[in-house]
């Protein structure tokens, strides 16, 4: 018996259309369900060497990663603490300094006031004759040269007589006073570089940035 053709078509479709719904019904969890989320875990750093997911030789190294990140975590704190007390350090010095310059600025003004004082006095504690023989010894001085001038004020001083050299010393115009100067700071004698440093710091005429007029101001012409 001959079937038609066209019966054969609708009894294939019939047979393809029931595998594939066969097939969706079998494989329905996989097709239509989720899938459960796994939830993350964490490991700690320290890890254990019987875990079978690294391997011996991950284990350790991530545990020597760990043992050189805690390492560093103790030197950073110890270089915290060393910058801590070098802070403090620099705020005590900066205190300390601010201390010795209000020290300083009390020095000068209390050396003001005092060389202000002796200016004042000048006048009238030189008498006529003795303003000469002071005139005369600082133009001695002048003409000695400044070696001799340097020992002669030396020992004015050493018989506790530096007001009258200094008084003497002031006497003196500025380019006189300048190799007197030169030759003590340039004495090897550390007793004539200190005078040349006391006769600096006391004569009016040496400190102008104090505003003292020339020593010789409101003296008798020579």
């Amino acid at each position: 018996m001959k079937i038609p053709p066209i019966i054969l078509v609708v009894l294939t479709v019939i047979l393809s259309v029931g595998s594939a719904g066969l097939m969706v019904f079998l494989n329905r969890k996989d097709l239509f369900e989720k899938a459960p989320v796994k939830e993350a875990k964490f490991t700690s750093i320290e890890f254990d060497a019987d875990d079978t997911s690294y391997s011996p030789a991950e284990t350790h190294s991530m545990n020597q990663l760990s043992k050189e990140l805690a390492a560093l975590k103790e030197k950073l704190l110890e270089r915290e603490i060393e910058l801590d007390s070098r802070e403090s350090a620099i705020t005590m010095d900066l205190e300390s300094l601010e201390k010795q310059k209000a020290e300083l600025s009390q020095i000068r003004e209390d050396l003001s006031s005092r060389l202000a004082e002796f200016e004042q006095r000048e006048g009238q504690d030189l008498s006529e004759a003795k303003l000469k023989e002071y005139k005369d010894t600082a133009k001695r001085w002048v003409e000695m040269g400044p070696e001799i001038a340097s020992i002669e004020i030396q020992n004015w001083r050493q018989k506790r007589r530096f007001e009258e050299a200094l008084t003497i010393f002031e006497l003196l115009k500025s380019d006189e006073k300048a190799p007197i100067i030169a030759f003590m700071l340039n004495s090897d004698e550390d007793a004539l570089i200190e005078l040349a440093d006391a006769l600096a710091m006391r004569d009016r005429g040496l400190l102008p940035n104090l505003g003292f007029q020339d020593a010789s101001a409101g003296l008798p012409a020579n």
